[in-house]
């Protein structure tokens, strides 16, 4: 059986996935996520142009997964002051899975070898500090509230510390008092 003519890019994401756990990012090459994926070589670099382009490529992909999750939480405190912050307050609720560890994991390994992927999620967490500033009355506090929350993702996806249970959602309700406590910004008239 010949190989697929055209790229399916969840099952292509699905491949480089595959093959980073298996081999690590060092051991990542289009070559081998052409092979799992079951396409030519010369497809996937239609499709991404390298590794550095199927590494942006990925980071990109499992961005978009998170915004799907993002969006919908996003749209249950839309209206209220300080919206943005409190769906990423409430996006954390739920612990990571190993799953999502290693694929922080993943992710920040391709960060350090490709300087788009770092631009990529630099330019997210930018988005991220700026839409918090931007919608509230205190900017500094929820700024505050919102390192805090990227202080407490960082030490869980990085596999440095898991929070019980009880211990996450307290910290997570203090971190909702704060965002809930500033009547947000100015509208204007």
């Amino acid at each position: 059986m010949g190989r697929k003519r055209s790229i399916d890019r969840d099952g292509l994401m699905q491949a480089v996935e595959c093959v980073a756990r298996r081999c690590g990012v060092s051991g990542l090459s289009i070559d081998a996520v052409a092979k799992e994926a079951g396409v030519s070589k010369s497809s996937v670099v239609y499709d991404c142009e390298s590794k550095a382009g199927l590494l942006a490529a990925f980071t990109r992909y499992q961005l978009d997964q998170h915004r799907e999750n993002f969006d919908e939480a996003f749209a249950r405190h839309e209206g209220q002051p300080n919206a943005w912050l409190r769906a990423l307050i409430d996006e954390f609720r739920t612990a990571p899975t190993d799953e999502d560890i290693a694929m922080a994991l993943l992710i920040s390994a391709g960060m350090g070898e490709n300087a788009e992927c770092r631009d990529i999620m630099r330019q997210e967490l930018c988005r991220d500090a700026e839409r918090v500033a931007a919608e509230a009355d205190e900017p500094r506090k929820m700024l505050r509230a919102l390192l805090t929350l990227h202080g407490m993702a960082f030490l869980e996806y990085f596999g440095f510390h898991r929070f019980d249970d009880q211990t996450r959602k307290e910290i997570l309700d203090d971190l909702m008092v704060i965002a809930e406590s500033d009547k947000g910004a100015p509208r204007p008239d």
